[in-house]
């Protein structure tokens, strides 16, 4: 039934591409599908782990599409769809146990399901089906959405797939230097999976961690939560940019994040601060099966200092989480964004740590070239303090070199993306605490083409 609807989808995508002119407004229901809109991405994905000395390698090559339709508008209304599929086309046995840690491969699973593993093709899932109101910059959209991006809920379209969302979302963008964005997300289907979940079902899902006191946590199913709730409010004027967040996670949490960005000529400063805390209802629940305990209270505070011209950018970053309790966002919804957040290192379940990041990218006018080396040194984190540290990890220090190409011409809308990581422990060199987390080398390479 999905390989129909993608047979169907692309057969309404090639009829409605011969039509490339899109009017304001539709007259007839006729004219809303003939000047419907075609978008999408074929995506090649090569990834390779290499762990230190003898331990297990892997290394696989998946193929996937993105496929989207949007109507025209009838009277400011608007819908969408969007599915996306992945098959393997490489790479070898990611079932394959490591004889000495025993366990098995994490990072190229997630360029398929991470929640059915084993499972390569007919990976299909429907991104997007929405109904949208549109008056100028304003519009309200419901349905499979396409959220707006904020820090923490977001698409981090770095695997195959990203993260889908289902719910409500109202955004006003004002004649004036004032936005204003309310969302209320009640589903969602993870980066890396092909499967819709409702909220109190995904919750949990990813990795549950450790409490506080060491024991596993268990908190899945403990919670009956609706959903997110959204705000955000921005302020956009005279190189100053301004927003407030706050996230409400149902009976779980809530997050406030507030972030300022200056621009001064060739220079860029940058402020963030995050505060979290349990809800009442968890209190309730027996110490294993919470996901926060009444006493955390994560801050944390991160800045950026960055100099630019139009070939060349420094930045250096620092972040402090103080050791009033842990950052604990739920990770099935997105992936947390501070100045100092890379590829392969975020800062979810951490406290009492600090994180420094530098970088340096250079972009080639021609051709269309850009290398950037990113390094990010964290500390403070130390395996066993579990009141600071949900995923026992160690101190790490992590090299990121990556360059884009894009062409130009008759290939435009083709790219081409290497990124190499290293990430290496600090203290720690026990093969269960650093294998396939720290301590090893992995080559990415993503060819992307968008039409």
């Amino acid at each position: 039934m999905r390989l129909i609807s993608i047979v169907l989808l692309i057969n309404v995508s090639i009829s409605f591409g011969q039509n490339d002119s899109v009017s304001i407004s539709s007259n007839t229901l006729k004219d809303v599908f003939s000047e419907a809109r075609v978008n999408g991405r074929i995506r090649n994905f090569s990834m390779a782990t290499f762990n230190r000395s003898s331990f297990q390698d892997y290394s696989t090559n998946a193929t996937g599409a993105v496929i989207g339709i949007s109507t025209g508008s009838f009277k400011g209304f608007q819908a969408g769809i969007k599915t996306s599929f992945t098959y393997k086309t490489l790479g070898n046995d990611l079932s394959i146990i490591d004889p000495v840690v025993g366990r098995g491969d994490k990072w190229e699973f997630e360029l398929y399901d991470i929640f059915n593993k084993g499972q390569f093709n007919h990976l299909v899932r429907l991104d997007e089906l929405y109904l949208k109101y549109q008056v100028g910059n304003y519009y309200i959209s419901v349905g499979k959405i396409k959220t707006e991006y904020t820090r923490l809920i977001n698409a981090s379209d770095g695997r195959m797939n990203r993260f889908a969302h289902s719910g409500a979302w109202l955004h006003l963008n004002f004649d004036s230097p004032h936005s204003l964005d309310l969302g209320w997300l009640k589903g969602v289907s993870p980066r890396s999976s092909y499967d819709w979940f409702s909220f109190d079902e995904v919750f949990g899902m990813v990795n549950q961690g450790f409490q506080p006191n060491g024991e596993k946590a268990t908190y899945r199913g403990f919670y009956p939560s609706r959903g997110v709730g959204v705000f955000n409010y921005g302020f956009n004027a005279n190189n100053l940019n301004i927003h407030a967040y706050n996230f409400l996670f149902d009976k779980i949490s809530n997050i406030v994040w507030l972030e300022a960005e200056y621009i001064h000529k060739s220079y860029k400063v940058g402020f963030q601060y995050a505060h979290s805390l349990s809800l009442g209802y968890g209190d309730e629940l027996n110490y294993i099966n919470r996901y926060m305990q009444p006493g955390e209270h994560a801050n944390v505070f991160s800045s950026k200092l960055t100099w630019f011209d139009s070939s060349w950018e420094f930045g250096a970053a620092y972040t402090h989480a103080l050791d009033t309790g842990r950052f604990l966002f739920p990770k099935e919804l997105g992936r947390d964004n501070f100045y100092t957040s890379m590829p392969r290192s975020r800062l979810e379940g951490l406290g009492g740590v600090n994180v420094f990041t530098f970088r340096v990218d250079y972009k080639f006018l021609n051709p269309n070239l850009k290398v950037g080396f990113h390094y990010q040194d964290l500390s403070g984190a130390e395996v066993g303090k579990f009141h600071l540290n949900k995923y026992n990890i160690d101190s790490t220090r992590q090299y990121n070199t990556q360059l884009t190409y894009k062409p130009k011409g008759f290939w435009k809308g083709l790219s081409f993306d290497l990124l190499w990581v290293y990430r290496e422990n600090k203290n720690e060199t026990q093969p269960e605490l650093f294998f396939n987390r720290s301590n090893f080398h992995q080559i990415n390479f993503v060819t992307n083409y968008y039409f």
